[in-house]
This record gives C-alpha cells, structure tokens and sequence, in this order.
C-alpha cells in the first residue's frame, strides 16, 4: 500500500481529473478519511510544481464552510508525485442530482445558488477567482450544504492576463474569456447565472451543435427568462439570473455579496445565510420531467459515474459543459455585438481549418471523449458541445456490475444494477429520468405494464414504481432475496423469491393473493399463458401452476437445477436445466416433446421466433434449433472467457431477423437467425450475462463493467 509523507495512506482510487488521480486516503498521523489528488510528473518539471502549488496555496487560503478544505501538501520522495491533500466529502455534485432527479424545487435551487454566491463572496474578497464554476464543481454534501470543489483552476486575480488561456467549461463560460479578455470576479458571476438557469429549468442558457455555435450562443444569444422555461419562477429571480449571464461584465451585480441577498430575497428565505439548509436534498427518486430530461440531454451523452464513488470525493472535476439551445441575438448594431461578430467570424474561419483547434482552446481532454474529469462516464456528465435529439448509441454508468436486463418501454429503458438502484433511462439520451434507491442489490430485470414498473431487489422486497416518476406505489416484502423477475397478467404479478414460494400479487396495490411453496431457491423468473404460471426450481422440477388459486398442474424433473426461465410458445415451454438440456414440454400436460443436450448447463432463458428456439449455452455456444423437432439447425461459438464459469447464459433477443445475445466473453453479438452467421459483436468491458432488448432500430444491453449500452442494432456501434 502506497504512503505518502510517511502518513497518507492511500486506499482506494477514486477517480482522474483536474490536474491529476483522486484517491481515498487515510492520515495516519490523526486517523481522519482524507482525499488526496496526485500529480505525477517529471523532477525536472519546475513550473509543473509551480503550477500545482499555486494551486494547492491559493486553495488553502481559503477558509469557508462553503470550500472544501486543504489540509496538506508535498512531494513524494519517492518518484518525484506532489500531492493535495483535501477534506473527504460525502455528497453528491449538482451535476449528478440533476441528471438524476432534474431540477430541484425553486426554493431548494434558490438556496443552494445562495449558498455558492456566500462561498464565492468569501473567496473574491480574498482575491481569489474560480473561473470554472458549473454543476459538477458544487458539491452538495449529505447535511444539505453545498461546498465549492476544485480551486485548482483557480488564480490570484492578480495574475490574470489578456494572454491567458481560456479556461473552465465551455457551457458555463463568461464571453471575456472567450474573448480573452482579463477574468474577474464577475466572471465567475456570470457562470453562476448559467448553474442557476439550470438548476431552475434543467438546462444551461445555451444550446448549439457544436464548440463554434457555443461560442457564438455565449457572445451574442439571449437566453430565455428560465419563468418561460418553468412555473413558479418568481420574476425577481428571473430578472437575477438574467442580470448574471449579460454579455458585459459591467452590466453584471456588483459582487457575489449582492447576488447571495438576492437570491435569498427572491425564494423568500432568510437575508442571513445558514451553514445548512433546512431545505433536504432532493430525493433520488424524484420526478424528473421528461422534458427536463430531454433539454438537459441537448448538451451530454449519459449518465451516473462509473465509480460514484467519485462524486462523493473532493477534488476531481466530475462532469463537463453541457450546451442549451440558441436564443434570439442581441442588437446588432450595438458596440458590444460588433467587437463579438468579429470574434465569432475568426472562430468560424477556425473551425474552417479543422474543430480540433476549437476545442484545443475551449475544452479539456476528458470532455472531447465525453467523460467526465475522473476518466469515467457518468451519471452526470459524458459531456459534449450539443448533442442531435436523434438517437445515437451512449453508455450510462453506474456504481456497480450490472447483472440486471432492460426492458424498453415508451421510449425508456428500465434496469437495475447491484449499485442496488432502480434506473429509467431515456432512450433518445442516455440520461436519467429517475432512479429509485433500495437496499440490495437488483440483478433481476424489470417489467413494466399499464404504467407501472415491477422490480425484485435483493433486499427482500418487489417493488412497483410509477414508470414515468420513479415514485413508489407499493413494496412487498417477499421474506427472503428475490432472484426472480416478476411476470405480470391480468392485473397480478407473479414473483418468486428465495423464501422457496411464488408468490401472486394485486398488481395495482400489491395485496397478497396467494403464496405456494414450491422448491428450493427460484431463481428461475414466472411464464404465465392461458391461465397457468410456469416456473424452474432448483429442486431440479419445471412447475405449472394454476394462475388463479397456486395449485399444482403438473411437475417435470430434469437432471439438476433449473435457474432458466421458462418460455410459452403454441402449446409448448421450453426452458433450460443445469443439466446441459433444453426441453420442450407440453403445456398442458407436461410431457416431454423432445431435449436437445448441449455441452455444459443452460442458464440462458430460450427465445422462440421463426419456428427455432434460440438459445445459449456455458459450453460458449448459441444454439439454434426446431422449434417441432429440436434438431439443430445452427450453432455459433463465441470467444473463450477468461472468466470462470464461461459461456452464453445471458437470454437472447430475436428482432428483425437478428439474435442479439451477451457473452462471458465480454461481447455482445449479432447473429443472422437463420444461419448464424455473425453480423457484428460489441466488445464491453467486462462480461455480459445482461439479456439484450431491442427497441427502434437500437440494442440496450448492461455489462458487468458497471455500464448499460445503447449500441446500433444494424452495425453494433457504440458509443464513442
């Protein structure tokens, strides 16, 4: 384990961004979490020391609730690494609550902008100018108070200069620097204006197509009064917000003294600030409205961080500029606008040359690859200059291994994740409508009906969310880990549980109708047809079971467990056994029709579509076969798994004439279904037991590296 100075034990790494890594740490000497950002470089390289204590100087001249605090700094004699030493944080950036749950109430935004201007005022008085202000750099802690990160970019006003480069998030930055004009306190004002604009409306005051538009949008657009954009906006707040985001720095409040009174004033709350609110943090399970969603998606790909983890760490940048749309220009003929057009045409005559050279000047590395600052996609911020409202392929992250499988619904994809979190995604995006905490984790798939959305957690409980809010309707506490997917039919829901008992539910309250213990460990999901449910065991036996009173129907025994789910199709179930057979049964009775023995057990649910059952198999092969006769009429061999247990088990999706199906081998594949010919395979990070959906010309899909991927059905492109 790496200890820096003798006593900064480094524990666990948290993320890339800013000037260098994050990790967890623990001080030895006092025994406190500690973060520490690290910066390798070059003995030789004295201005990058330079650089980095200035950073770490000008941060720790700072003492407010409202900063994060600088406990530490040095360089490690070891190689040569200098390293900060911060407070550790627990929170969430505003950059993720809005992806997660979009604007808060007016009075909760008001409160928190209020907040930064308090810690802002403190810092200017000091001299000292952010110049990179945006939703990811504003933590808002679990006590409700929200703290400034990453002074790092800051400087002493002092050393400003018209040569500076330009700095900060392109989204959320004031025309001077774009302009390379010398930055002051009022420029962190007006990147203020552009977080209160979204914390009040769910998107940034601009929106454009690309960097260039951006550019033109900040020098010359006007932006919309967020009132027009949202209800209950009081005008004193609109008239605020509008004041900060005016083109001349001039024309701006006179300090961020000023904007924290009126804010306050503007939501009714008291002149004095308060080193917390009594307002809480917005619920994770929150209604986002789908508008919201869609207007915050105009300027970043997806969603929550690869490692969360590194939202609740001070000092990486977690999330990046988010583009908004264009508004009407300013007059023309003013002065201001005149000196502006000249610079928007040496821009364009820029991008004329090449956009790399535009975003050189006005984005970092990490926003180019639409990450965040910490190297990974997130909940908040795979970033970008503008974003088309066509579908494209993205990847939204979570905290956690995503065992779970999608469903796609009214245009949103809805999984779990052994982050133990309930996700709506839109599809169009990649971003959050909503998630929905529990408190286990959920590696069993959705199923959404009339507008409801029916998910077992590993904490014991099925729950049903409203599909459009994440709000909970009922929870029913199963008795044990629920391992099964629910299945729904004529208003009830049917879900097994390690209780050993399927259990019926009042799909609209979630009333017990009936249990029946049967087995030992249902990990197999419910099929319901024609008034029977039919499920697997691990006693080994398929069930059929009468969908109205529990009763047994009829038992069948294969040679070991059955954690397949069983599938309906013209009389017949098939399903799987870790036996290494699938068997076709008839549905009525339960006599075999015929098995069909691969090389190694069948987890993988089958799919029947075209007269052939498709399904996967450990022995790393997809199969095939007659639906009538179970002959083999293709088999395709995926890659060897460096994994244990390897193969196909992930459940296959037939649309379109194609077999979508994830691998151990960390693929996901198109075959042609009729010959099993590959058509293309997506390589993830990790291995894919996730089942694919398919929905408007797109394949969704989770992976065990933490993320669920939009890919293009026809050529398995994904996300850049």
């Amino acid at each position: 384990m790496r200890v820096l100075a003798g006593r900064y034990e480094l524990v666990r790494f948290v993320g890339r961004g800013g000037m260098g890594e994050v990790w967890e740490a623990r001080d030895r000497l006092i025994e406190r979490r500690v973060a520490v950002k690290l910066l390798p470089h070059a003995r030789s390289d004295a201005s990058g020391a330079a650089l980095f204590f200035r950073e770490a100087r000008t941060a720790g001249a700072l003492h407010h609730p409202g900063v994060v605090t600088v406990h530490d700094l040095g360089e490690d004699e070891a190689d040569g690494t200098l390293f900060l030493v911060m407070e550790y944080l627990e929170g969430r950036d505003l950059a993720a609550v809005l992806a997660a749950t979009g604007p808060p109430p007016v009075r909760t935004a008001g409160e928190w902008a209020a907040q930064a201007a308090e810690a802002l005022a403190r810092a200017h008085g000091a001299g000292i100018v952010h110049r990179d202000l945006k939703p990811a750099n504003l933590m808002l802690t679990d006590e409700g108070r929200i703290k400034i990160l990453d002074f790092g970019i800051a400087r002493f006003v002092a050393a400003s200069a018209p040569s500076s480069n330009v700095m900060g998030t392109l989204a959320y930055m004031p025309p001077e620097r774009l302009d390379e004009q010398p930055g002051d306190a009022r420029s962190d004002l007006y990147s203020l204006g552009c977080v209160v604009h979204e914390l009040l409306t769910g998107q940034v005051p601009f929106q454009a197509s690309g960097p260039v538009a951006m550019i033109n949008a900040h020098l010359r657009a006007t932006p919309k009064r967020p009132g027009e954009l949202r209800g209950g906006v009081p005008a004193e707040l609109d008239e605020l917000v509008l004041a900060l985001l005016e083109k001349e720095p001039r024309d701006r409040p006179a300090s961020a003294d000023e904007v924290c009174r009126r804010l306050r004033a503007a939501v009714g709350l008291p002149l004095e600030g308060s080193a917390a609110s009594a307002l809480p943090p917005v619920s994770v399970s929150q209604t986002v409205p789908a508008a919201s969603a869609r207007s915050r998606a105009a300027g970043r790909d997806a969603g929550p961080d690869a490692e969360r983890n590194a939202d609740r760490v001070a000092g990486p940048d977690a999330g990046a500029g988010r583009p908004a749309a264009p508004r009407s220009p300013r007059d023309p003929g003013s002065k201001s606008a005149v000196r502006r057009r000249a610079l928007w045409l040496a821009a364009a005559a820029v991008a004329a040359g090449g956009i790399s050279a535009v975003l050189e000047l006005v984005d970092s590395p990490d926003e180019r690859k639409g990450q965040s600052g910490d190297g990974s996609q997130t909940l908040p911020s795979q970033s970008g200059v503008g974003r088309a409202t066509v579908k494209k392929p993205w990847a939204f992250s979570t905290s956690d291994e995503v065992s779970s499988s999608p469903v796609v619904v009214n245009r949103v994809v809805y999984i779990g994740s052994d982050d133990k979190y309930v996700y709506a995604i839109d599809v169009a995006t990649g971003l959050a409508r909503w998630t929905f905490p529990t408190s286990g984790k959920v590696t069993t798939a959705p199923v959404a009906a009339d507008g409801i959305v029916y998910v077992g957690s590993g904490d014991g409980n099925v729950y049903a969310l409203d599909a459009a809010t994440g709000a909970r309707r009922w929870a029913y506490a199963v008795g044990a880990e629920v391992g099964s997917s629910p299945a729904v039919a004529d208003r009830v829901v049917y879900v097994a549980g390690w209780d050993n008992g399927l259990h019926a539910l009042d799909a609209a309250t979630g009333t017990k109708k009936w249990v029946q213990p049967i087995g030992n460990n249902l990990g197999s999901a419910p099929a319901v047809a024609g008034g029977v449910v039919y499920i697997g065991s691990w006693d080994k036996n398929v069930y059929a079971l009468n969908a109205a009173t529990g009763a047994t129907k009829w038992t069948f025994r294969t040679g070991a467990e059955v954690s397949s789910s069983p599938v309906v199709a013209d009389g017949v179930v098939y399903v799987g056994s870790d036996d290494s057979n699938v068997y076709a049964l008839d549905a009525a009775t339960g006599a075999k029709k015929w098995a069909f023995a691969t090389g190694d057990k069948v987890n993988s649910s089958p799919a029947v579509a075209g007269g052939l059952v498709y399904f996967g198999s450990r022995d790393d092969t997809v199969y095939a076969v007659d639906a009538a006769t179970g002959v083999k009429k293709w088999t395709f061999r995926t890659a060897e798994s460096r994994f244990p247990a390897a193969g196909a088990y992930s459940s296959p999706e037939v649309a379109g004439g194609v077999v979508y199906i994830g691998s151990r081998d960390m693929n996901v594949y198109a075959l042609d279904a009729a010959t099993g010919a590959k058509k293309w395979a997506y390589t993830t990070g990790h291995l894919v037991g996730s089942s694919p959906a398919v929905a408007d010309g797109m394949v969704y899909v989770g992976s065990r590296d933490r993320k669920i991927y939009a890919l293009d059905a026809a050529t398995g492109a994904g996300p850049a």
